[in-house]
């Protein structure tokens, strides 16, 4: 309980540091992005440490919910390389906040679905992919940070090599979703 108490004060003071950031990016018109996005960065970091954890899962969803938390991914990583190459701070707003909530959302999902199933070998597949995406995903923003304060032709060209490892890692996901509905029937 202390423990869980620990984790969820770190994350008030997170999102209380988020709101401050925010405050102070609406003022630095020209920053706004960058700070989104490093918000977003650190989000993702705090999510992939709590979906680490031996904390059980909180919500109660299956194969099917983890299956469709899939597409938003997609949807944020297309968004995320399309703000890498426009480096226009709209955009890489648009990327950091459709990123934060697919991550979020398919990190919780992944984490209830792998721990309702029977399988053992499922459960680690689906943990482990869940995982990997996080993080790509999560370096995908770092580049697209990079590439923000400093746009070379070399950074953009690795967007495509990330969004695609992206896309492995969610193809294999949705793969594993379908395994672990046949699983449980």
């Amino acid at each position: 309980a202390m423990h869980h108490l620990k984790d969820s004060a770190k994350i008030m003071v997170t999102n209380v540091t988020s709101l401050l950031k925010t405050v102070k990016a609406v003022e630095d018109e020209h920053t706004r992005g960058t700070r989104a996005l490093e918000s977003t960065i650190e989000a993702i970091a705090q999510e992939i440490r709590a979906f680490n954890s031996a904390e059980p899962p909180k919500a109660n969803l299956g194969p099917e919910e983890l299956l469709r938390s899939t597409r938003p991914i997609t949807l944020a990583t297309a968004k995320a390389v399309a703000a890498g190459k426009s480096c226009k701070q709209d955009d890489v707003i648009v990327a950091a906040n459709m990123g934060r909530k697919a991550i979020s959302d398919m990190l919780v999902t992944c984490k209830a679905a792998a721990f309702s199933s029977e399988s053992g070998d499922l459960k680690e597949q689906a943990i482990s992919l869940g995982h990997e995406a996080a993080v790509q995903y999560r370096e995908l923003l770092q580049l697209v940070g990079h590439i923000l304060n400093k746009p070379t032709a070399e950074a953009k060209a690795n967007l495509p090599n990330i969004s695609r490892k992206i896309a492995q890692c969610v193809t294999q996901l949705a793969q594993t979703a379908e395994l672990l509905k046949g699983a449980d029937r």
